[in-house]
């Protein structure tokens, strides 16, 4: 069960994928991308209760490859979306979470389309798992839909429902490719025929060590805040605030 949906940002109906001023991260990326919609549903328990027990966002973006190849030969499409995480997850990144991407690879088809469908998962305390859609719309350009579930007091059949209701949005997804990009599919089958995405994929896993816990150090404070055994004028209110603060 779940509520209603979330505030709905305003997205525009139409762009230009080759108006790489509609872009986000522009040059600065070799994958910049364009949102096209966000929005969100709280997941709720059984009624009467109603517990909010995870969310479950989407967030479809166009994003621009600017990398070698053609996104409607399947294995450029898998070496772009290889390299993409390698540079948003990996060693020399600044992503701080233990993850590990390409789980559960599959090649699906939906209404008629072939799409890509794998989860990653990112640890941090607790898992959140990244359930995503990917399909080529040109030889440049991929839709992907995402949908970043979270689960409260983590049960396995609360994310299998969320992993389900994803899955029901997808199936009412409908793509209607025009003229050019029909052309340019049908060329690019011709120039590689019989060539099928992978049916799996070897999972990339990066792990990290989880910080170390934050420890009020005493004897720092009172030397940096000029406090001293006999010290009389700070107020215990005011130091609860500053520990409280320096522990943010």
């Amino acid at each position: 069960m779940s509520t209603k949906w979330g505030t709905q940002e305003i997205f525009r109906e139409n762009f230009n994928l080759y108006d790489k001023n509609d872009y986000v991260r522009k040059d600065k990326d070799k994958t910049p991308f364009i949102s096209c919609y966000i929005t969100d549903w709280d997941v709720k328990g059984v009624p009467f209760f109603q517990e909010t027990k995870g969310t479950v966002p989407l967030y479809v973006s166009a994003s621009h490859w600017k990398g070698e190849g053609n996104l409607f030969r399947p294995c450029d499409m898998e070496a772009a979306l290889t390299e993409f995480d390698e540079r948003e997850y990996g060693d020399d990144k600044k992503c701080d979470k233990s993850v590990t991407t390409f789980l559960n690879w599959t090649p699906v088809i939906i209404n008629g389309q072939q799409w890509l469908h794998y989860k990653v998962e990112q640890e941090a305390g607790s898992v959140t798992h990244l359930f995503l859609w990917i399909i080529a719309i040109s030889d440049q350009h991929y839709l992907t839909f995402s949908f970043p579930t979270r689960a409260y007091n983590f049960q396995p059949e609360v994310l299998e429902a969320m992993k389900d209701f994803s899955a029901q949005i997808m199936q009412s997804v409908k793509i209607t490719f025009p003229d050019w990009v029909l052309r340019l599919k049908a060329e690019a089958q011709e120039k590689w025929p019989n060539e099928h995405y992978s049916p799996t994929k070897e999972p990339l896993r990066w792990v990290r060590e989880d910080p170390p816990p934050m420890r009020f150090d005493e004897a720092s404070y009172n030397a940096r805040h000029g406090i001293t055994d006999d010290s009389t004028g700070l107020e215990t209110e005011d130091l609860d605030s500053e520990v409280d603060e320096q522990f943010k």
